[in-house]
């Protein structure tokens, strides 16, 4: 159980890694000698994938994925018990290759050691128990992405239907003001324009009145 919680923590420390886009250096190698072996510790910024080979003559070849390994890099040797030589390569595209050499080298532990957690042991592999826990956790946080992310696009959607909703109120409020209005207008054109009429029939017929007037 404790193994399982050790790579959930290294799996979700690598996602929100990647996730983030953060850089991830390797800013010191430390090998330490201890009564099971020697540790081999990597301190950085935070954990990341690796891959572990033996290679023919013993040597132990650790590659490490998403990191890069610091100008000013500073590697240490505590106790080491038959530990001979530490290489580092870094062979650009965020990958780093350290090589160990030295008697049972192919028992050295890795241990990640970052600012943010305590540190995490690399187990030499895992079953496929601890894998498909992992796969579990992988994918139910895939899910719990997609799920976020599709229920911001569905509010995003609500929100613009309702702007556009309120638009379309709001424009139909002011073309029935504006026809309203309008209609007033011709309204009182055109009575002006009677009363005009109206005015002119009444001055008409008051001048022929007084034309008759005149005449007798």
């Amino acid at each position: 159980m404790k193994k399982i919680f050790i790579s959930l923590i290294l799996l979700l420390t690598i996602l929100s890694t990647s996730a983030f886009a953060f850089e991830n250096i390797l800013n010191a190698v430390v090998v330490e000698g201890t009564p099971n072996g020697n540790n081999l510790i990597l301190r950085t910024d935070t954990a990341a994938v690796i891959k572990k080979y033996i290679l023919s003559d013993g040597t132990l070849e650790v590659d490490i994925k998403n990191i890069a390994a610091s100008i000013n890099m500073d590697t240490k040797y505590i106790d080491t018990n038959g530990i001979n030589n530490v290489t580092i390569e870094n062979i650009g595209n965020n990958e780093v290759k350290i090589f160990v050499q030295g008697e049972n080298a192919d028992k050295t532990s890795i241990i990640f050691d970052t600012p943010a957690s305590a540190p995490i042991v690399v187990s030499d592999g895992l079953s496929k128990k601890h894998i498909g826990w992992i796969a579990a956790v992988f994918i139910l946080t895939c899910i719990l992405a997609g799920s976020f992310k599709h229920s911001v696009e569905k509010d995003e959607r609500i929100s613009m239907k309702n702007d556009l909703t309120e638009r379309e109120i709001k424009l139909y409020k002011e073309l029935k003001s504006d026809i309203i209005t309008s209609a007033k207008i011709d309204n009182m054109i055109k009575q002006r324009i009677t009363e005009r009429m109206n005015n002119s029939v009444k001055r008409a017929d008051t001048i022929r009145a007084m034309q008759k007037m005149a005449l007798k």
